[in-house]
C-alpha cells in the first residue's frame, strides 16, 4: 500500500473558536483512524498546522475537504512526500506545539 507524508499550515477563519475546533478533535482522530490516517496537529494562536500520514487516496480526499471547510483560510501545503512507513503510526491524531510539529516532520 503506498502511503503519504502530507502537511500543511492554515489560520482559523474569523468567528471560529480554537476552543470548538479542540472539542471536535476527539471527532476528527476516530474519522482519521478509520481511514488509516495518522499524524499530529498544533495550534499557536490562530495558526494550525497539522501532519497527516496515510494511504495516499486518502490522505489527499481529506486534505481536500480541509482545504474547502470553512473554518480554515489560507491552507497551504507545506510538504507532500511518499513514505514507506507512517511516523505517528502510534500517535493517532495527538496535539502539539507547533514547533514540535515542525520538529517531527522533519523526521519522516
Amino acid at each position: 500500500m503506498a502511503l503519504l507524508h502530507l502537511s500543511y499550515i492554515s489560520t482559523l477563519a474569523e468567528g471560529q473558536s480554537l476552543a470548538d475546533l479542540v472539542h471536535d478533535l476527539g471527532r476528527f482522530r476516530e474519522r482519521n483512524l478509520s481511514l488509516g490516517i495518522t499524524g499530529c496537529i498544533a495550534f499557536e494562536n490562530r495558526r494550525i498546522m497539522q501532519v497527516l500520514e496515510g494511504p495516499v487516496e486518502n490522505v489527499e480526499r481529506l486534505f481536500e475537504i480541509i482545504a474547502r471547510d470553512p473554518r480554515h483560510c489560507d491552507v497551504i501545503q507545506i510538504e507532500r512526500k511518499p513514505i514507506e512507513r507512517v511516523s505517528f503510526g502510534h500517535w493517532g491524531m495527538v496535539r502539539r506545539p507547533i514547533a514540535d510539529v515542525i520538529f517531527l516532520s522533519q523526521l519522516t
